[in-house]
């Protein structure tokens, strides 16, 4: 098989085309037009690039070709492509290499790696384990060294609270270094100081709730002082990172959580409502907004129930199962379905509301005077992603149906749970253990799951 090389690969690229196209199973396994001599020069001007971290490695419980395979494998510089297992193969066949013999099979170097990984596992289990437990692992998901000097290490248990992970006190120290403005003083700022009459926070975007991007509807000026200071937005005390975008006259969309809106009864704290429609938003879990609340409607939002609808989705972005089943039955839901089939990149949610019902999520109009609707199911409008045990999972879209509507697509879905009061002809409790609940899913949607 030919390959072309292009002059401006970088040598890790040059190197896996190459590899990509040896034949180990034939007699010249290399590949027309490349020689033994043009390889080795490639893979020693790698070995300049890597040679260090090999060496390092190597004097450790690694062997020389586990080192090399593990370092060529899980490091890689900037601008560079990893290696790919043929390419390290070709690397350990021409660095140090006898007069005789192939370049390694994939098979070869992934037992060097299977081997490298094991033995670096067991080191890292050492390390985690030579203090007193909790130990880090089973703590944090995917703990990560860090070697600070003496001092340092004296300064931060001085900053320690009680019973404070050392993974918290590092995460709230860099919080306090970041300047930041509260929700409420950016609205407050923006009014007083811009004449805004409409804020919004866009939630189309996956993991919106990491960035908070605030959509502002003012006449041209400068940033209020407060806000162009900032780095990051909180929420009830908690930081965010902060995008703010001003247009004289954005399009509210019902990607839009609507924060404040001028209209005629902004004062009586009146909203268009926080579903969303059935088929999901664009790009994201199938968070919707507030629709098209705006002044020009006559519709307002006030600041106080805008940020109370801020807090409350920013509460239920991300539940575990039983979270958002305990605020399911708080509503009057009595049971909740899942789609075989993935929608989107996550999964399709149906709760079973009780009565007629049209299809549609509940808008906060349909709260009563006690509380939320009987199956108002608004309250996991803004939920995009259910932790799942030792994954997430994506929702991808919120049907509601009535038990009537759901036997229409019991053959499509996947009972997670149900009372029987439910109407659906049998009921099914949520198991107590994690792994369970995580393996009624349905594989082709757990799948999805990161």
């Amino acid at each position: 098989m030919d390959v072309t090389l292009e002059p401006e690969w970088h040598p890790a690229t040059k190197l896996n085309a190459i590899a990509g196209a040896v034949n180990v199973a034939a007699t010249d396994p290399l590949p027309k037009g490349v020689s033994r001599d043009r390889i080795e020069e490639i893979c020693y001007t790698l070995r300049t690039l890597y040679g260090e971290y090999v060496d390092a490695v190597a004097e450790t419980t690694l062997s020389r070709r586990e080192a090399q395979t593990w370092v060529l494998r899980n490091l890689s510089r900037e601008g560079a492509e990893r290696l790919s297992y043929e390419a390290i193969g070709l690397y350990i066949w021409a660095i140090g290499r006898a007069t005789e013999g192939d370049p390694l099979s994939r098979t070869i170097v992934s037992e060097y790696a299977d081997r490298a990984a094991r033995k670096i596992a067991r080191a890292e289990t050492t390390v985690m384990r030579t203090g007193p437990p909790p130990y880090p692992d089973e703590v944090y998901d995917e703990p990560t060294p860090l070697w600070v000097g003496s001092d340092v290490a004296g300064r931060l248990r001085d900053r320690v609270g009680s019973g404070e992970p050392y993974d918290d006190l590092i995460e709230r120290l860099l919080d306090e270094t970041r300047p930041t403005v509260t929700a409420a003083a950016l609205v407050a700022a923006y009014r007083e100081q811009r004449d805004a009459d409409y804020v919004a926070v866009e939630t189309v975007y996956p993991d919106w709730d990491a960035d908070l991007r605030f959509v502002i509807r003012a006449p041209e000026g400068e940033t209020p002082a407060a806000v162009a200071d900032a780095a990051a937005v909180t929420v009830d005390g908690r930081p965010y990172s902060l995008t703010v975008t001003e247009e004289p006259d954005p399009a509210p969309a019902r990607s839009h959580l609507v924060v404040f809106a001028a209209g005629d009864d902004e004062d009586g704290g009146g909203s268009v409502g926080d579903g969303r429609d059935e088929g999901g938003g664009e790009g994201g879990g199938g968070s919707g907004g507030d629709g098209d609340a705006d002044d020009r409607s006559g519709t307002g939002v006030a600041p106080e129930a805008g940020l109370c609808r801020l807090r409350s989705a920013l509460e239920t972005v991300e539940l575990d199962l039983p979270a958002a089943i305990d605020r399911l039955r708080a509503a009057g839901v009595q049971a909740l379905a899942v789609g075989n089939e993935p929608a989107g990149a996550g999964a399709h949610l149906y709760p079973i509301v009780p009565g007629d019902g049209t299809g549609d999520i509940a808008t906060d109009d349909t709260a009563t005077d006690e509380g939320v609707a009987d199956g108002d199911v608004s309250v996991l409008a803004h939920l995009e992603r259910l932790a799942l045990d030792d994954r997430t999972l994506r929702v991808g879209r919120l049907s509601p149906v009535t038990a009537r509507e759901h036997e229409d697509v019991a053959a499509e879905t996947t009972l997670l749970w149900a009372t029987d009061a439910a109407g659906i002809g049998r009921s099914q409790s949520l198991p107590d253990d994690p792994a369970e609940r995580r393996e009624r899913f349905p594989a082709r949607v757990l799948r999805t799951a990161t």
